[in-house]
């Protein structure tokens, strides 16, 4: 493979994941349009669709340090809040406490632990794309936000590092400059 074509590899990745997620999502709530869409169904293709119009976007939306930290933060917050215990969302009836959320991925309760590995991929998914819309109001929040840079003098640049360069002016009259007088 030629090495030209390793910084476009991050790009077409991101354009390949946008794509996925605004697809699986307006396709599964196009496809459960006629009943079937329950309030955490709808959530989770929202968010998923909302994802991928991000991942898609021309122009990126970068934030600082300190807001990846905190969209990550909150990200993981999200993930450990909503494993409280669940007995009425679906999945995985065979174990009386269900924890996750979008959709529960680990059952306790039925003689040993279980964890679901697609339910546990879309929590992650899910979360992941509520991360990324975190990161993108962070960003939004912080291009409104007055510059915080240090006041720098600007009015020494014009001098040179040296003084003694324009101390004194040398007597050039007699120099050859290549047949120009």
């Amino acid at each position: 493979m030629n090495a030209e074509l390793w910084p476009s590899i991050p790009a077409v990745l991101r354009v390949m994941a946008g794509w996925f997620l605004v697809g699986v999502g307006l396709l599964n709530l196009a496809a459960s349009a006629d009943g079937g869409l329950t309030d955490t169904f709808l959530v989770f293709h929202v968010v998923l669709v909302a994802g991928g119009v991000l991942l898609l976007m021309r122009r990126r939306l970068i934030p600082s340090r300190p807001g990846i930290l905190v969209g990550t933060g909150l990200t993981l917050a999200g993930m450990v809040a909503t494993m409280l215990p669940t007995t009425t969302r679906c999945c995985m009836a065979d174990y009386p406490e269900r924890y996750g959320f979008p959709y529960p991925f680990l059952g306790l309760g039925g003689g040993s632990p279980h964890v679901d590995v697609k339910y546990l991929v879309a929590d992650l998914i899910f979360w992941a794309c509520a991360g990324l819309l975190v990161l993108a109001a962070i960003a939004l929040v912080e291009a409104l936000l007055p510059e915080r840079r240090t006041p720098v003098d600007l009015t020494r640049y014009g001098g040179h590092a040296e003084p003694r360069t324009t101390d004194t002016a040398e007597d050039r009259t007699g120099e050859n400059v290549g047949g120009l007088t």
